[in-house]
C-alpha cells in the first residue's frame, strides 16, 4: 500500500455538524480554536483508500465515493468558522455503506492561516477521474 498523502484531519459526521449551533461555537469564532469537529486523527489517503486513524477509526474505499465538495453547504455554514470562512472550507465527502450513505466534513492540516483541504480535494477528485 503506497501513501500518496498523510496528514491531520478534524472531522465530523454530517449529523453531527447539524446538531450544532452557532451559540455552541461562539468562543470558536473569536479564539485560536479550532473549527467545529467532533473527531480528530491521522488521515491517510492510497490509490484506492482513504483512512483516518485516531480515537475512532474509519476506512473508505474510493470507490465507494459518490460526493467529494469543497465548501460550506446546509449543514455545514460559513458563520461556522472564523473569519467567515475566508481561510478554511470543509471537505465535504458522501459514500456509500451496507446500511446506506454517510456523509462526513473533513479539515485537513488545519493551521492558523488555512488547511490542506484544497489539496486533498484535487488529489481525491484526480484519483476517481483516473479510475
Amino acid at each position: 500500500m503506497q501513501i500518496l498523502q498523510i496528514g491531520k484531519a478534524l472531522w465530523s459526521f454530517d449529523y453531527e455538524i447539524a446538531g450544532y449551533t452557532l451559540a455552541d461555537g461562539t468562543g470558536a469564532l473569536f479564539s485560536l480554536t479550532p473549527p467545529p469537529h467532533h473527531r480528530e486523527g491521522e488521515i491517510i489517503l492510497t490509490a484506492d483508500s482513504l483512512v483516518i486513524d485516531g480515537y475512532n477509526y474509519l476506512h473508505i474505499p474510493l470507490d465507494k465515493l459518490e460526493q467529494i465538495y469543497l465548501g460550506f453547504d446546509d449543514v455545514y455554514k460559513r458563520s461556522f468558522i472564523k473569519n467567515n470562512g475566508l481561510f478554511c472550507q470543509p471537505l465535504r465527502l458522501r459514500y456509500k455503506t451496507k446500511e446506506g450513505t454517510n456523509t462526513i466534513y473533513l479539515i485537513v492540516d488545519h493551521k492558523f492561516f488555512g488547511t490542506n483541504n484544497q489539496l486533498w480535494f484535487d488529489t481525491i477528485k484526480q484519483l476517481l477521474s483516473d479510475e
